[in-house]
């Protein structure tokens, strides 16, 4: 088993929110396998499977990850897991440790659970790379630089991370929803039907609305209103010879009173007052 390990000599805990204490990445081995009693690691232990597949056993179950999975363990936890034996993983993982980083992730709900399924995973493995790289070139010579990776590796499994069933099922309607997302997106300004969505997604608009606030953190509508007002900004910058009234039915709204509403309550001023701020920009561009 190739195992690239790095370690960082211990700061001060109050010094940064999150900080590694060591990082690395193992290549597929059918005996990795880790036991710590609990009270040994005095760190968290965010593991990302980018291949294969493992265990990880607690007292209420066990639970099988794969690519795109992750577990995290809280410090001073009990640990056990281990890779599977006929098609290994492969995984990234951080101990870390700091000053805020352990309110944030409880107060979020985090110790609740040990594994977590990514809904994309790609941006986490991408930002653990960025650690190991800078951990290996420059070790410690650019301490607020680890941290402010640190940070985003952790800030990405929050926004990601959804928690996986004792039995390793996932929430499917959560997965449609988010392949769904692009289109939601496109056809933001049309109007809205809940009960058509909730059937593209194979699913009642009851489970639609509670999945699509796991998938985004966010109510359908909220994420409509978001679209409808990214659109709205667009237009009133580059369409400076559109009314405010066009822009309005543009982006999806029946009536400039209601747009003005809902885009003060998002950014607020008025779309006049945000047009204004640009005042000449569109002319420059041509």
């Amino acid at each position: 088993m190739a195992q690239h390990h790095l370690t960082l000599p211990l700061l001060r805990k109050e010094r940064f929110y999150c900080f590694p204490e060591s990082a690395g990445h193992y290549e597929p081995y059918t005996k990795h396998e880790v036991r710590r009693p609990a009270g040994v690691l005095q760190e968290f232990n965010l593991h990302l499977i980018t291949a294969g597949s493992g265990f990880v056993e607690l007292e209420k179950g066990r639970f099988e990850l794969k690519a795109g999975d992750a577990f995290l363990y809280f410090p001073e936890e009990k640990q056990f897991y281990y890779a599977h034996p006929d098609h290994p993983w492969e995984i990234k993982w951080v101990h870390f440790y700091g000053s805020g980083v352990q309110t944030d992730l409880t107060e979020r709900g985090f110790h609740r659970s040990i594994a977590w399924r990514l809904r994309t995973s790609a941006e986490l493995d991408g930002r653990i790379d960025e650690l190991l790289g800078e951990i290996e070139r420059h070790t410690l010579l650019r301490p607020s630089r680890v941290a402010m990776l640190m940070y985003g590796i952790v800030a990405e499994f929050i926004e990601q991370a959804e928690p996986i069933s004792a039995a390793g099922g996932s929430a499917s309607a959560v997965e449609r929803i988010l392949a769904l997302l692009p289109e939601l997106q496109a056809a933001a300004s049309e109007p809205f039907d809940l009960d058509a969505w909730a059937a593209r997604a194979a699913t009642n608009r009851y489970t639609f609305c509670r999945s699509f606030r796991r998938a985004i953190g966010q109510t359908p509508l909220a994420f409509l209103t978001m679209c409808r007002i990214q659109r709205a900004k667009v237009l009133l910058v580059e369409r400076q010879e559109l009314s405010v009234s066009e822009i309005a039915r543009l982006s999806g709204y029946d009536t400039a009173s209601y747009f003005n509403k809902r885009f003060q309550e998002s950014e607020n001023m008025t779309p006049t007052a945000y047009r204004g701020q640009f005042a000449g920009t569109a002319a420059l561009r041509r």
